[in-house]
């Protein structure tokens, strides 16, 4: 019993002097009454002069107010609490009255002061560790924290649309840690708008604390090094679901969703969430590598101001129907970054020249000394379209035996009708043979070539990048060059810097950085918005938009839209300016194309569809399987459930109710781009 009532004043001490304020001065509270009560107790054992309402001078204690005009309570208080009191009581209670002043002079003022200066240190030492919650609204939140993160923070700061708003980061991480690597990349005014929590995202008690049912946008991140990244990632994004869903008038909160791994990411993009996450939240999922090959692909510039660089097209020169040139990316390194770059390439290297003449495709070559396994996974990755299309296998060993990987002939004989092939050479960039085999195609009139460094050590990377041979410096071809932290040292050979005439580095570009990791524009998310209501409206009316609807309107149709056909949009306005070059215009395209201009296109799009829809994971129908699909029903099933589409086919085997989709996105071309720039 005495242990027992020992730890339970010893351990409720300890834990309440470490934890926070309230349980401090609680305990002093508790401590003053106890002691206050006993004191109180022991006074009964003296005879305190009874109240008056005046001291007068012909009082029996004179006029010094020893006759104290109140009770005993409030005599005891003030001796409590000011030992000058002593002085003024009757000399039988001095002796009494001096222990009283003494302990109150312990307690009240000592551990007062002490509570008090340790509450205050304790409030400091809380902020400092990230372990205070503020109620926080219209606050942008970011949920873990890696080397993206600081210069994703410096992004939201320097953008206008975010205003002043907070910017909440929580993190596993020293929360000083957190506020030392930020400091590196803001200023002071925007520091202040920086609030760190250290807590854990997989906790629903810690995540309510972050406010987000009030946030106008949230960044799921999660932390660097993790093995199980992704996994942790969702089941964070399932318990904010769950915390917004029991807010009453919860508004759908953007929520942009970090996947450090491909496969992940590539999963999401064909996987619809459930209905009540819809309800909740505005779903962004989004990889690194995938938004850099945006970046350099499509948007083909980043950065702002004097930092901004600008990327050339793959198709430098347009490739027209009549072109006889084919665009050819060479990617050494067949990393994440490297993977990356070669499917976002596959999805928009689609050109009118192919419907002339079917020998003329687009080329994507790796090369890796690894290239095997690397290889492997890829093609079992992406199995349905290797399914339908050769690729070339070399190694650079035995150059010349050149191996033709076949596709799978069990969908029929008609299957190599896509527009993109890859190429998988085995052997280090830097030997003779592959710095031959380099020349041979930078000297080859017939082709467009691009050349883009996907290394994961970034010295080495340079190296390659500025050691290429002579004529594909010679011949301006561009070099991409993948770079981690800064382009700074590219920056001041090519002389963007310097901003002097070209020279021989003129063309290498580095990409890749840190800096500017994420898309805050999401201009793209208005123009894919703009291509499903094209079809929405194709298949209401039978006819084309002739302008653009109001925003809301836009949005509306997009929420309801599953998953995989919001990427289909996505994929669709990607390709708008490629093919508005292939045909021959800039960032002016005519106010309507013509009739033959339109069918031209149609196909193109039809086969950049074909393409996308086999990259996303659907395939084609075996004979059989196509007999099963001329019952409606089993057709729908098919495309919804097993991810089989009848369509995936030659344009010139489509039906004319197909072909008018592909018809109607063609034509509505010139109202995307003047409906997207501003």
């Amino acid at each position: 019993m005495g242990n027992s009532l020992k730890r339970f004043f010893t351990l409720g001490f300890d834990r309440a002097f470490s934890g926070r304020g309230r349980k401090q001065f609680a305990w002093l509270v508790g401590i003053l009454l106890l002691f206050f009560c006993v004191i109180y107790l022991v006074s009964w054992f003296f005879s305190f002069p009874e109240p008056s309402d005046v001291a007068t001078p012909d009082s029996q204690h004179g006029a010094s107010g020893s006759d104290v005009p109140m009770g005993r309570l409030l005599q005891l208080i003030c001796l409590f609490i000011d030992p000058g009191s002593v002085a003024n009581v009757t000399p039988e209670l001095r002796w009494f009255s001096l222990g009283v002043a003494i302990l109150g002079l312990l307690l009240v003022t000592g551990l007062l002061i002490s509570v008090v200066s340790n509450m205050l240190e304790r409030r400091v030492e809380r902020y400092r560790e990230g372990e205070i919650a503020y109620p926080l609204e219209n606050h942008v939140v970011v949920i873990g924290f890696d080397e993206m993160v600081p210069m994703l923070v410096r992004q939201i700061c320097s953008d206008p649309r975010y205003g002043n708003c907070y910017i909440l980061i929580q993190s596993v991480q020293p929360a000083a840690k957190v506020r030392n690597r930020i400091h590196t990349v803001l200023d002071a005014r925007q520091e202040r708008r920086i609030l760190v929590l250290h807590a854990q995202r997989n906790s629903t008690e810690e995540l309510a604390k972050l406010c987000t049912a009030r946030a106008r946008e949230i960044f799921l991140i999660g932390e660097a090094n993790e093995y199980d990244h992704d996994s942790l990632n969702i089941d964070s994004l399932q318990k904010i679901v769950a915390i917004h869903s029991r807010e009453p008038n919860c508004p759908r909160i953007p929520v942009s969703v970090l996947f450090e791994y491909q496969t992940t990411y590539a999963a999401f993009q064909i996987s619809d969430l459930a209905e009540e996450w819809r309800k909740q939240i505005d779903f962004h999922p989004f990889n690194f590598y995938e938004e850099w090959a945006k970046k350099l692909l499509v948007k083909r510039c980043c950065g702002d101001g004097d930092d901004r660089i600008e990327y050339p097209a793959l198709d430098r020169e347009p490739v027209t129907r009549e072109s006889d040139r084919t665009v050819h990316l060479v990617i050494i390194g067949m990393s994440r970054m490297g993977v990356a770059l070669g499917v976002e390439a596959a999805h928009l290297l689609h050109f009118p020249n192919f419907c002339r003449d079917r020998r003329l495709k687009s080329r994507i070559t790796f090369i890796d000394a690894a290239i095997d396994e690397e290889m492997n996974f890829f093609r079992g990755r992406y199995r349905h379209y290797f399914d339908l299309a050769p690729s070339l296998y070399r190694d650079m060993e035995h150059p010349d035996e050149e191996r033709i990987l076949p596709p799978n002939w069990m969908y029929g004989p008609r299957t190599d009708f896509l527009d993109v092939e890859f190429e998988f050479i085995k052997g280090r960039a830097e030997t003779p043979a592959v710095q031959k085999l380099l020349a041979e195609w930078a000297e080859d009139p017939k082709q467009q070539l691009s050349i883009a460094i996907c290394l994961n050590f970034p010295p080495q990377a340079m190296a390659m990048g500025l050691y290429l041979p002579d004529i594909v410096y010679a011949r301006d071809i561009p070099v991409f060059v993948r770079q981690e932290t800064s382009s700074a040292l590219l920056d001041l050979l090519n002389n963007r810097l310097k901003k002097e005439p070209q020279n021989r580095y003129s063309h290498v570009f580095p990409f890749g950085m840190l800096a500017n990791p994420f898309d805050l524009d999401r201009r793209n998310t208005r123009r894919a918005q703009l291509v499903n209501y094209i079809y929405a409206f194709k298949s209401t009316y039978g006819t084309t938009p002739s302008s653009c609807p109001s925003d809301g309107e836009l949005q509306g149709g997009w929420n309801e839209l599953p998953v995989a056909l919001q990427w289909s949009n996505f994929y669709c306005a990607d390709s708008v300016e490629i093919k508005l070059r292939s045909l021959g215009f800039g960032v002016a395209p005519p106010e309507r194309l013509t009739t033959a201009q339109v069918e031209q296109m149609a196909e193109v799009e039809h086969n950049r569809w074909n393409m996308e829809k086999l990259l996303l994971g659907y395939r084609k129908p075996t004979p059989e399987e196509e007999a099963l699909c001329r019952d409606d029903g089993i057709r729908k099933e098919y495309k919804t459930k097993r991810f089989i589409h009848t369509d995936i086919r030659p344009y010139g085997e489509l039906g004319e109710g197909t072909k008018g989709y592909d018809r109607c996105i063609a034509e509505c071309l010139p109202l995307i781009v003047r409906s997207t720039l501003r």
